[in-house]
């Protein structure tokens, strides 16, 4: 990554620092010792290669050499951390605008509550992380973005894709991890005044990819009773409601809870 074109977003103020690597173990694990040595405002930390990268409930997440955007951004300036859930939800909105922006399309869509699929693939994924202290604390969001893959192995053909396969054409990733920390950054400030997530309800809600359709609900603990359910939106914290057989509504929150489609992954 051309650390010089990541520089505006110091010189417009949406960051006090820049951190491009060529490798890292994961750019959360660089956010997280940041943090921990007294680093104060907004960092992005990104990387051509993690060797650790994860996902969320700790699942790996593979980032090959000078494929994709693997990058994290830190806010050190959080003060109300039951909020911060919130983040993930912001940062996948984040990422679908960018994309579809970017492609001139409206084929990004969000899979609540952390990844964005393209045509039923997913192209990125997203983990959220909270270093604390006392009251106040530090948000890590980790975003990895499927950029110039063009092949996957075998087992990930139907479950992922890059952007490259879905334009034809290899993607700009300085310009489209620019765009999406600058729209975060944008959406995290008004979250930090409204509170809550109304102010992005009806955007996040056209896109998602299960919305009006049949979800499976399963935790660590197995699938839900009531599976399927219809997955209706999200509410003004960003959980998700979902409607069973009977027609009760109920609410999700994001944990531990796997949501997929009847038929697979979406």
């Amino acid at each position: 990554m051309d650390r010089t074109r990541f520089e505006f977003l110091i010189e417009d103020g949406v960051l006090e620092r820049v951190i491009a690597e060529e490798e890292v173990s994961s750019t959360n694990d660089v956010a997280k010792r940041l943090s921990r040595d007294g680093f104060s405002g907004r960092a992005l930390i990104i990387s051509e290669l993690q060797t650790a990268g994860r996902g969320r409930l700790g699942r790996n997440w593979s980032s090959p050499a000078g494929t994709g955007i693997w990058m994290s951004l830190l806010d050190t300036e959080i003060e109300h951390l039951e909020n911060i859930s919130g983040i993930t939800l912001l940062a996948g909105l984040a990422v679908t605008e960018t994309v579809n922006d970017y492609m001139g399309t409206d084929s990004a869509r969000i899979k609540w509550p952390n990844d964005v699929v393209i045509n039923g693939r997913k192209v990125c994924g997203i983990l959220t992380e909270l270093v604390s202290s006392g009251d106040k604390g530090s948000v890590i969001v980790g975003i990895g973005i499927n950029a110039s893959i063009r092949e996957f192995p075998e087992e990930l053909r139907d479950k992922a894709t890059s952007l490259l396969i879905e334009m034809g054409s290899t993607p700009d990733r300085e310009k489209i991890a620019s765009e999406v920390v600058r729209r975060l950054t944008e959406l995290s400030s008004v979250y930090r005044t409204s509170g809550n997530l109304s102010f992005i309800q009806d955007r996040y809600q056209s896109l998602m990819v299960n919305r009006e359709k049949e979800v499976i609900l399963s935790s660590a603990n197995g699938d839900f009773f009531d599976n399927p359910y219809i997955a209706k939106g999200i509410d003004e914290e960003g959980n998700l409601i979902v409607q069973d057989k009977a027609g009760e509504p109920h609410v999700v929150r994001s944990g531990e809870i796997s949501v997929r489609g009847m038929l697979g992954y979406v």
